[in-house]
């Protein structure tokens, strides 16, 4: 809280208090509300934007005015360890983050944080910076790597804007397999409630592969297992308290004759189909994990039928438990898995010649209002 003193005629006023403007590109004035402070040209600052306005009629010869400040930019720091050693430089780009704010507390305009790592031991680490939230619905994280060769991006979606008076840590690890992949956490602790997202940077192209979030979302109640959410099928819900619980929404539509990425010829077709997955607007979907089709047929395993008369209702293809000629088999865990819903069915390792069932899951965080 800031408690202001100084002598000023009658009349109305608007009160604008500021700290640690120094580091962004200020205006010539802050006289006027429409005042802008910018950004700097790298998309972030150095040091945390704090701001608080107050309006004052003032009709006697004195008045108090008390302004409670708060911060108006998210922080920002990246790790990223066991990076290949011919990997010569790591920059991570945020976009879309708002470009300014005037004296009025109102954000303006778009850009992109460019943020470069230098590498300490065996770790590439970013400084702490400083940027304005989120211009869109969404943030955009794209990672860089540099060696001799040229530079190779993974690109990461994250449901949701970046917050002011949030500090995001960005954890990752390269990971070697058949083809190079990132995985890490991102966590959100400090100013605000504590948060967390998985992700995962697929590889193959210049967008990314697969990728997990789990995204946040304030409701009126919590979901209910196995009934209708918002025109989602909410099928698990666990880690429920009065106030919030993580929920996994089963897709509503089921796609068939998919082979796994081992199989010659189709190694992408199961990721396109991930990608191309789209329910009632809500995007972000991805191939069950092992765990989850394990908590998937422990609920629903031999009692799928009051299920399927909730996809129905909501207009979905219906879980399919055999075929003509065996059980009807999903690809899981990175499609390296395959499970099915019968009630003594078991989860074996992926053929390399056959054609799978896909049905996708989304995690998502409920907060009660």
């Amino acid at each position: 809280m800031l408690k202001a003193r100084r002598s000023a005629s009658e009349g109305a006023y608007h009160i604008t208090a500021l700290s640690g403007q120094g580091s962004y590109t200020e205006p010539s004035s802050y006289n006027q509300q429409s005042a802008l402070i910018n950004i700097p040209a790298a998309g972030y600052a150095q040091s945390p934007l704090m701001m608080g306005g107050a309006d004052v009629l003032l009709t006697s010869a004195s008045a108090k005015v008390n302004v409670v400040m708060t911060y108006r930019v998210a922080s920002l720091s990246l790790s990223l360890a066991s990076v290949p050693e011919d990997v010569s430089a790591v920059n991570v780009g945020v976009s879309q983050q708002y470009k300014a704010i005037d004296m009025s507390g109102t954000f303006s305009g778009s850009s992109t944080a460019n943020v470069k790592c230098t590498k300490t031991g065996d770790v590439w680490t970013s400084e702490q910076v400083y940027l304005l939230p989120g211009a869109g619905s969404s943030t955009t994280l794209t990672l860089s790597l540099t060696n001799a060769e040229g530079q190779t991006s993974y690109s990461y979606e994250l449901s949701e804007p970046l917050e002011a008076a949030v500090p995001y840590t960005i954890k990752g690890t390269y990971v070697e397999s058949t083809a190079p992949y990132i995985t890490g956490v991102i966590t959100i602790e400090g100013w605000q409630e504590e948060r967390s997202f998985d992700f995962e940077f697929g590889s193959g192209s210049s967008s990314g592969g697969s990728s997990s979030t789990t995204a946040y979302y304030e409701v009126e109640s919590l979901p209910v297992e196995g009934q209708d959410w918002k025109g989602h099928l909410a099928a698990l819900v666990e880690n429920a308290n009065e106030r919030e619980a993580d929920v996994l929404l089963l897709g509503l539509h089921e796609m068939i004759n998919v082979y796994a990425p081992a199989a010659e010829g189709h190694e992408t077709q199961m990721q396109d189909s991930v990608k191309a997955y789209i329910e009632n607007d809500l995007k972000d979907w991805a191939v069950p994990t092992e765990e989850q089709a394990r908590a998937l047929k422990k609920m629903y395993g031999g009692n799928y039928e009051e299920l399927n008369l909730v996809i129905n209702r909501l207009k979905g293809d219906e879980i399919n438990v055999y075929t003509s000629s065996s059980n009807a088999r999903y690809l899981c865990e990175e499609g390296t898995k395959t499970f099915n819903f019968a009630e003594n069915g078991s989860i074996t390792s992926a053929g390399t010649s056959v054609k799978y069932r896909l049905r996708l899951v989304k995690k998502i965080h409920v907060i009660v209002k």
